[in-house]
């Protein structure tokens, strides 16, 4: 009777292990790339599948060397196994966030019981931030994941098999140095340093397996950075001093926001747990945890320092912090395996509470006469306003699973009847995946692949394609051929001041360029393209909306 109840417990959390799973794969493939991330970093991909050229990143046909190269790699396998299609561009990103669910399952189990490994994977693919970003292709998910492994092996060589676990740990850190920069390195690192500073215990250095773990890095890491030196000699000084250090102490990339910006994030994307997250925290920092090394401790402080070492950056984009959600969903599950087995009311009233707000919004969206007489101004342009009325719908659909699921369990738990955990994560990913799903809606003025489909024979047999004074990252990618840039550089400055032909650098050298090639075409902002009429050029237009002009010679 006992084998057969652990086989029946056994077999029910492999089929809600099974649901996750499949709520997880929705949104991968079917939305279009969106700018300028998404469709960034497919079309590297891209471009490197297309070239069999797997130690220089090309975007745009020109050298991109602002990030290494591992999820460029990842990208132009799937490429090749699927084609340049949404699904492949995201795959690398969609299987790092099931990687962190299983780490988060793992690492729980082992370090803080059964209980806590059954609901950590949970709690943190029911985080909205982490569940959105696990579905967009940003390099965010793979250094926050591999950050999250490198720490989990690291706090189990603190209990067992110190060597065997820290090699684990300095491969996953190497992986995500791989993935984003040296961030991967110096976030556990400075970690480690906090924590010895807190609590004076010195014995985690003991089992760092300092020199292997640096062979091995290096072994992984400088094969790449070799050959691409050797391509490229600048691109060594570019990488390590202006992409990591200059990024973090200057403003070079206009991205200033002020020192508590990332607060409303993190308080909005460990929706609906962030109340029990924000205690477990507290339980955890404030907490006597004796002279013996704590887990829990070193997941809390890294979390916090996290947050707040992108704060204290002059240079700030909101998916900086997301490496900090692992620590805190394993943290959470902690705190809540510690408690008696009915779940606090904070998540069902937080998932009722944010559908109210969702509810709002979609109404808000969907009439805009309600929102004149709430003296409400949207800056929304004409082209605009259709595709965010659509997408109110999907906003509305959330927010009545998010209020009815919360409601639900508000109900059972008035009645003293036990709120399963597994409901309210599932009413958490379902309503963000109906906002990811949703936002589809917006294709038309945040993607290029509406106009791909609309002009793509145009496109396809145009001379050239000429990009004046801007820049679509995703039209590339659905076109599959690239773009000349004209009188622009932005991101693809270092690239172009290795390879200056690849772009016309002036107005001016277009003029002549443009005169001369019959066949081409041509896309500039509207304000460009009027102020260029009006200079005498000659152009036909063949698509215009609020934000580009596509012309053609004649």
């Amino acid at each position: 009777m006992i084998l057969r109840a652990h086989d029946a417990k056994a077999g029910q959390r492999w089929l809600w292990a099974a649901l996750l799973l499949l709520l997880w794969l929705p949104g991968l493939g079917d939305r279009a790339l969106t700018r300028p991330d998404e469709g960034r970093y497919a079309e590297i991909g891209r471009e490197m599948a297309q070239s069999g050229d797997w130690i220089t990143p090309h975007l745009n046909g020109i050298p991109y060397y602002e990030k290494p190269p591992l999820q460029y790699w990842a990208t132009a396998v799937a490429v090749d196994m699927l084609g340049p299609t949404p699904l492949a561009a995201r795959l690398w990103t969609g299987l790092l966030g099931l990687l962190g669910l299983a780490a988060a399952a793992f690492f729980g189990r082992r370090l803080f019981g059964m209980e806590a490994g059954q609901r950590a994977p949970w709690i943190l693919g029911s985080m909205v931030y982490y569940s959105a970003l696990g579905h967009i292709n940003t390099l965010d998910m793979g250094v926050s994941v591999w950050m999250f492994v490198a720490i989990g092996c690291f706090l189990m060589a603190q209990q067992e098999r110190p060597l065997a676990w820290m090699m684990g740990a300095w491969a996953a850190a190497t992986l995500g140095f791989l993935s984003k920069g040296l961030m991967a390195l110096a976030l556990p690192g400075a970690t480690l340093v906090i924590y010895t500073l807190f609590t004076r215990d010195t014995s985690p250095w003991k089992r760092l397996a300092l020199l292997p773990g640096l062979a091995l890095m290096m072994l992984m890491t400088v094969p790449w950075f070799w050959q691409a030196w050797q391509v490229h000699p600048p691109f060594l000084s570019f990488f390590f001093i202006h992409e990591q250090f200059d990024r973090y102490t200057s403003t070079i990339h206009q991205r200033v926001e002020p020192i508590w910006y990332f607060l409303p994030i993190l308080l909005a994307g460990l929706w609906p747990w962030t109340w029990i997250a924000f205690q477990a925290l507290r339980d955890v920092l404030w907490r006597h945890h004796g002279r013996q090394f704590s887990p829990s401790r070193f997941l809390g402080l890294y979390a916090v320092f996290v947050v707040l070492f992108f704060s204290l950056s002059d240079s700030k984009l909101p998916d900086y912090i997301l490496p900090a959600f692992p620590a805190l969903a394993l943290l959470t599950a902690r705190h809540l395996a510690l408690r008696p087995a009915s779940l606090p009311a904070s998540p069902a009233w937080l998932l009722s509470a944010g559908g109210g707000l969702l509810g709002l919004i979609a109404l808000l969206l969907s009439f805009p006469g309600l929102r004149q007489q709430l003296g409400l101004h949207l800056d929304l342009d004409a082209d605009m306003i259709d595709g965010y009325r659509h997408f109110a719908r999907w906003i509305g659909a959330a927010a009545m699973l998010s209020m009815g699921a919360g409601g639900y369990h508000l109900i059972r738990q008035r009645h003293h009847l036990a709120t399963p955990l597994h409901h309210l994560a599932l009413a958490a990913l379902g309503a963000a995946q109906l906002l990811l799903v949703g936002s589809d809606a917006l294709a038309a003025t945040q993607s290029g692949h509406d106009l791909a489909r609309l002009l793509g024979p145009r496109f396809q047999t145009a001379s050239h394609i000429y990009s004046v004074d801007t820049y679509d990252q995703t039209l590339d990618y659905y076109l599959q051929r690239t773009v000349v840039p004209v009188a622009y550089s932005d991101e693809m400055a270092f690239g172009l001041s290795l390879e200056p032909h690849h772009a016309i650098p002036s107005l001016e050298a277009f003029r002549n360029v443009w005169e001369h090639d019959a066949q081409a075409l041509a896309i500039l902002p509207p304000p460009l393209f009027n102020r260029l009429s009006r200079q005498g050029f000659t152009f036909h237009v063949l698509f215009q909306d609020a934000h580009r002009v596509i012309v053609a010679r004649s």
